[in-house]
């Protein structure tokens, strides 16, 4: 007990890893929000204006528009004109086209875009139901006496949709941010595994030749580790989900589960570094620092299409790299109603922390002084 609370001490009075572990991670949360936020307020949806002449009244068409410009899901706003207030108002950005209705439809754009895009798939999806109907009466006109097509939704949904009030596809940078905070945990294994060292440090040479086995060190300096770095990853997350309003998944308890493990794995791989490397603590924390962001790189935190590049020629790299485990297992939750993927994915977490821990603890009782 009095080694774990020298332990904790050591890590609570380090202002340098309270800034790289806590403030730099909400800094960066501040940032990706600021910059996504304003990405998608400008991708919202909105209704396209048009202007309709009608030369020769389409009674069905007509039925078609009107039904498209009411209810909840308005996609359009319809004005009926002559042909030259059309023109103006085409002339003046006042609407994004018109169509000219008579034994066929035409459409008048000013400029290419979405809005303009819907209004031909509106046509051509009206042309293409219309043509589907003529030839079923031509081959089978038993068919309307059958009532056939008042059974027949051309607009049915074969799909089920849940949950997908609040998909955003821009989670995936904060996913990646926990994963990176994850790993950050190696910073204070290092500085603390340091601080043990019997060539490092005079406090651990006097724990060298203290009684104290080295299984017992590394262990006590894991859970005082991962008290302090899972505490801020608390901090970390709640301060996405009440502070900057980022939809996770509901399953809330799944993802401090995830963070915990992603933390021990974190843990384990300063710890591991401690134990191949006889070098200075700043060589380490280097070394730390640049297999995080390699990580954090490959499971898209720069580059979104990173992650899939890396499934696509490197399958097996998505499987080692701890940030990119975390990421989908969180992925897995936000879009997937079962826990197969996810629980896999921590699965291949722990076997990572299991087998760097073992690593560590192979290498540290190797290590043996001439002089102290």
């Amino acid at each position: 007990m009095h080694l774990f609370l020298y332990q904790l001490k050591l890590l609570l009075r380090n202002k340098i890893m309270f800034f790289w572990t806590l403030l730099f991670p909400l800094v960066l949360a501040t940032l990706f929000h600021l910059a996504f936020s304003q990405l998608l307020d400008s991708e919202h949806f909105e209704i396209v204006d048009v202007a309709v002449i009608e030369v020769n009244k389409d009674e069905h068409f007509h039925t078609l528009l009107d039904e498209l410009s009411t209810g909840d899901e308005q996609l359009l706003n319809v004005q009926y004109t002559s042909l030259e207030e059309a023109q103006s108002l085409l002339e003046d950005n006042k609407i994004d086209g018109y169509l000219v209705v008579d034994q066929d439809i035409e459409i008048s754009i000013k400029e290419n875009g979405i809005p303009q895009t819907i209004l031909q798939t509106i046509v051509n999806q009206y042309y293409s139901s219309q043509n589907l109907f003529k030839n079923i009466y031509e081959y089978n006109p038993q068919a309307i006496i059958d009532g056939i097509f008042e059974n027949l939704d051309m607009n049915q949904d074969y799909f089920l949709s849940q949950d997908s009030e609040n998909t955003d596809v821009t989670v995936i940078y904060f996913y990646t941010l926990i994963g990176m905070n994850c790993l950050f945990a190696g910073f204070s294994a290092i500085t603390l595994s340091t601080k043990m060292e019997g060539n490092l440090s005079r406090q651990g040479s006097r724990l060298t030749v203290s009684p104290t086995s080295k299984y017992k060190t590394l262990l006590t300096a894991t859970i005082a580790v991962f008290l302090v770095h899972y505490t801020k990853m608390l901090v970390l997350f709640f301060y996405l989900v009440y502070g900057l309003n980022v939809h996770f998944s509901s399953q809330i308890p799944y993802i401090l589960l995830l963070m915990a493990v992603g933390s021990f794995v974190g843990i384990e791989m300063g710890n591991c570094i401690c134990s191949l490397l006889t070098k200075s603590e700043d060589t380490k924390i280097s070394i730390n620092t640049s297999l995080t962001m390699l990580c954090s790189f490959f499971a898209g935190m720069m580059i979104v299409d990173m992650k899939y590049l890396v499934l696509k020629y490197f399958p097996i790299g998505a499987y080692i790299n701890p940030v990119s485990l975390i990421t989908d297992a969180m992925y897995a939750l936000y879009y997937y109603t079962t826990y197969e993927r996810y629980f896999f994915n921590v699965f291949c977490l722990l076997a990572i922390g299991i087998i760097l821990f073992t690593i560590s603890i192979f290498m540290m009782r190797r290590k043996q002084y001439d002089s102290l």
